[in-house]
């Protein structure tokens, strides 16, 4: 039985990023927006913990496709500089869009001051404090703060891609083991230090580890990976939240780390036929965009929605226009910017295109998997 996949796209992880990304934008729009039109929806649902596991999933996938997307890179001349422009490529250009676009909404159309060195920052993924007081890293587009650890981990993972896989597994693992081993005696001074030094890096591994496995054609057995499933369920409700969620700490990593760890193993265990495949693939391509556009589209529709003609401002009016715009409006980038740009990038800077790459996609179907 072979791994599920459609013209090149693995469906289970399609799936994971659509959910992932979906659910970060929902929790946004909902709390962050849509209970502050009108009268708000009435009551106060704590949904940070569902946030904050969906972006462990995006980090354990991104340890999962590193290593399979880049199995034709490992040992050959110029891998490390390939492997990184292409990231570069990948996660850069579509943020700078976004973050331009928030940029527009917050200062013409709310006429907010801006601090553009804050901006600026932001640009080349360098994270500041936010002004609450908070030792959380942050950024002007909110959601920039996963895509600093994201490239932390790209830098660690293609520096040693030249000497073969292995090496380079070897040298992401031990680079992560080091930094999260410093960060227990670096206090919370300078923001750059302490945020490489975080425990939540720890969630790349587990990606790395699942792909191996699956690479070497195993598999988790059916009834291990439901136990697995069931253990996500019941830590979910078992763990209690840390003192604090914003220091990204060893407590806040098992609260909200471990039961989408836990969820995620037990998908990427091995073979599963998920229905609507095409529907989960669509999901997945257009996830970085949605990630990305959610926040900007939010601030936008707050000042536009309110001036509707007849329409009275309604939580429930502003979620659902808000979600149907921000979907139709992530499809759309991916399709008329995300993708030729990237494409056209990869192609300037001679870095071969690889479809696998620029899609987060394996460039075949995973070995058979022993049944």
């Amino acid at each position: 039985m072979t791994v599920e996949s459609t013209k090149a796209k693995i469906v289970s992880v399609q799936a994971l990023r659509a959910l992932a990304a979906g659910t970060v934008a929902l929790v946004h729009i909902a709390w962050g927006f849509a209970d502050h039109v009108g009268g708000g929806f009435g009551v106060r649902i704590d949904m940070e913990r569902a946030a904050q596991a969906a972006v462990v999933v995006f980090f354990v996938i991104s340890g999962f496709i590193m290593v399979v997307a880049s199995r034709h890179l490992f040992g050959e001349p110029g891998a490390r500089r390939i492997f990184l422009l292409r990231r570069a490529i990948r996660i850069l250009p579509p943020y700078w869009i976004a973050s331009a676009l928030l940029a527009a909404v917050l200062g013409l159309m709310l006429a907010q001051d801006l601090d553009w060195l804050r901006f600026a920052q932001s640009l080349v993924l360098v994270p500041y404090w936010p002004d609450n007081g908070s030792i959380r890293p942050t950024m002007f587009l909110w959601t920039g703060w996963t895509l600093f650890f994201e490239m932390v981990f790209y830098l660690l993972f293609g520096m040693l891609m030249t000497r073969g896989r292995a090496a380079a597994i070897s040298g992401a693992l031990c680079g992560i083991a080091v930094l999260v081993l410093a960060g227990f005696f670096i206090p919370p001074e300078n923001v750059i230090a302490w945020s490489l030094t975080r425990p939540i890096l720890l969630m790349f591994p587990v990606g790395i580890a699942m792909a191996v496995l699956r690479e070497s054609g195993l598999a988790l057995p059916a009834a291990l990976r439901l136990a697995i499933l069931a253990a996500a369920a019941a830590s979910w409700w078992m763990l209690d939240a840390p003192g604090s969620t914003v220091s990204l700490g060893v407590d806040y990593v098992l609260w909200a780390g471990l039961p989408p760890v836990l969820f995620t193993i037990a998908v990427l265990g091995g073979p599963l036929d998920l229905p609507a495949p095409a529907f989960w693939n669509a999901g997945g391509d257009i996830s970085y965009a949605l990630y990305l556009l959610h926040v900007p589209l939010a601030w936008a529709w707050i000042w536009i929605y309110p001036r509707l003609p007849f329409v009275e401002p309604d939580p429930w009016g502003f979620l659902v226009t808000v979600s149907f715009i921000t979907l139709l409006a992530s499809w759309i980038f991916y399709r008329f910017v995300e993708v030729p740009l990237t494409r056209r990038l990869l192609r300037l800077s001679g870095a071969r295109e690889d479809r696998s790459e620029m899609t987060h996609r394996a460039t075949s179907s995973l070995p058979r998997v022993r049944q």
